[in-house]
């Protein structure tokens, strides 16, 4: 009775750590996504805002030259000129307006992980603390089954 009783336990026991431990590696690869996510954006953000700012440069510096009368300078200088500001203006634009709405997403994400916290009572966080659910290293699990092992044998002996 004792040993199937201990069996139970030692099942109950792998199968909650197993599933802290599937838990744990799932909030990592969600926080490693979450990171290069981020490096991503803020790399395509920076490169937007420096395309547009190249071609607002090279607008100006058309549009300049043919204003100022430099030599081989014509009227098509200055439509792609314009044509270049225009552009430049534009990427600046949907730049900032994306890095802006990357901000309100990320702001939602803490606001919705913080209310399924304060949802959930705050159960998460008391676990941890009382050290009930504290994840197990290999070693901490082979020394469990050796004690849950041991009982085992003792409770042999003393039914005998």
């Amino acid at each position: 009775m004792e040993k199937n009783e201990n069996e139970e336990l030692q099942e109950q026991n792998l199968a909650e750590t197993q599933q802290k431990d599937m838990q744990e590696i799932a909030k990592s690869e969600e926080k490693e996504q979450d990171a290069e996510e981020q490096k991503s954006s803020n790399a395509r953000f920076l490169l937007w805002t420096l395309a547009g700012i190249y071609l607002l440069y090279t607008g100006y510096s058309l549009c300049k030259g043919f204003i100022t009368g430099a030599e081989g300078t014509s009227i098509g200088f200055m439509l792609a000129g314009i044509a270049f500001a225009v552009i430049g203006v534009g990427l600046l634009f949907l730049s900032i307006k994306n890095m802006l709405s990357e901000e309100k997403l990320k702001k939602a994400k803490m606001a919705k992980s913080a209310a399924l916290e304060a949802a959930a009572g705050g159960e998460l966080k008391k676990e941890t603390a009382s050290g009930q659910h504290k994840s197990m290293s290999i070693a901490e699990r082979a020394n469990l089954v050796k004690e849950l092992e041991g009982e085992e044998e003792d409770g042999e002996n003393e039914e005998e």
